[in-house]
């Protein structure tokens, strides 16, 4: 079992559970918190309706079970427009490690916990997880240094997507509820080197939010669709 700090898209993880950081508001409108969102759409629905009830306190985990990884939403926010506290991160780390073993973790991905977004200097946040982490020794743990320029599966699914010879813009944007002019931004887009990956494309300003959700879930549903759905319609 190893303790390992990489750079690299946390998405790209093959753990058995991944970890996100929220607050107890139900917001999850930037950062890590916001590719959750757009990637794991009932999970948010499920955090957004706890919160809505006043059952999410700040150092609290909140579990869930996607269909092939386990969701661990560390609260270490009350609100979204405020910082994150180290008691808050310390309490979540404290629940994970007296919890991982009973819920049977082997492996698992975190980022920085609090360090972007929660406003903590980051040498302070990798004092602490390490001294929470790196001693464990029946579990595989990597903790994620964020590349804005690393692809992940999601990314290169809609790029084979396009790139497929029979699929046309006309078929996507009528198939994904985006304008025939955002899919042709979306496919110019994807031919420019400086484009790797899905923060390279939605942070390039060429295409608005809901032009982004819109892709997001289309994305998923054609990479999830076991009756293959969206690929009977484009490529029939």
């Amino acid at each position: 079992m190893t303790y390992r700090e990489i750079r690299g898209n946390i998405f790209n993880s093959k753990a058995h559970a991944i970890v996100n950081t929220v607050n107890c508001v139900g917001i999850m409108g930037k950062g890590i918190a916001l590719e959750f969102r757009r990637r794991y759409p009932k999970m948010f629905e499920q955090y957004q309706s706890i919160c809505k009830k006043g059952e999410l306190q700040p150092g609290q985990i909140l579990f869930y079970e996607a269909e092939n990884i386990l969701i661990l939403n560390f609260a270490i926010k009350r609100d979204w427009k405020q910082p994150s506290k180290i008691e808050w991160v310390e309490s979540c780390l404290k629940e994970f490690v007296d919890s991982y073993q009973g819920r049977g973790i082997k492996s698992i991905a975190f980022p920085w916990v609090g360090a972007m977004n929660g406003r903590i200097p980051l040498d302070q946040i990798r004092t602490i997880m390490r001294d929470y982490l790196s001693n464990l020794s029946d579990i595989d743990i990597d903790v994620y240094d964020f590349d804005p320029d690393t692809s992940d599966p999601l990314f290169e699914k809609l790029k084979n997507m396009i790139e497929l010879k029979n699929a046309n813009i006309n078929d996507l944007a009528k198939i994904s509820g985006i304008q025939r002019r955002y899919m042709s931004t979306i496919v110019d887009l994807l031919q420019q080197e400086d484009i790797k990956s899905l923060t390279n494309l939605t942070e390039s300003g060429a295409i608005g939010t809901t032009t982004v959700e819109k892709l997001y879930t289309f994305v998923i549903n054609f990479e999830t669709d076991e009756d293959y759905t969206y690929q009977k319609k484009l490529f029939s």
